[in-house]
């Protein structure tokens, strides 16, 4: 799987993996204007992770402009992994849709298949205590930030 980001107009720039790259990986952030009160956005890159066999790296921010790329992310990282392993731990932001996809897709796995995510942003930790407090079955989380 290739390194898919989102520029700041909403499409979608392809590129081969970075080969010799590590987890995690490093964004840069993109300003989406020229003047001195600029916004910054950190572009969403999902990467295969080196350090899983079964596992990505993930980036940047998971919002409305990401949640077609993380959720084919995480259907082809899961597709006949007994263990997918998703590392965090340059995630700067995800939304409440972006935490409802991975369990979904965790809730769908077979039994015996499992979601490992590692240094989970303390806010998709607090969404899961709130909204799904019951399933962790298939989601192992492992690291705080």
């Amino acid at each position: 799987m290739g390194r898919r980001t989102r520029d700041p107009l909403g499409g979608v720039v392809t590129a081969e993996p970075a080969v010799g790259k590590s987890c995690p990986s490093n964004p840069s952030p993109v300003t989406t204007s020229p003047d001195a009160e600029t916004e910054v956005v950190w572009p969403l890159q999902i990467d295969d992770c080196e350090c899983h066999r079964d596992g990505i790296a993930v980036s940047g921010e998971i919002d409305l402009n990401g949640h077609d790329d993380w959720e084919q992310a995480l259907r082809r990282a899961t597709g006949l992994a007994a263990e997918t392993h998703v590392h965090l731990s340059e995630l700067r932001f995800i939304d409440v849709r972006g935490v409802t996809l991975l369990v979904n897709i965790a809730d769908n796995l077979s039994r015996g298949r499992r979601i490992v995510v590692h240094d989970a942003p303390p806010g998709l930790q607090r969404v899961m205590r709130v909204l799904w407090p019951d399933s962790r079955g298939a989601i192992s989380i492992e690291g705080e930030r």
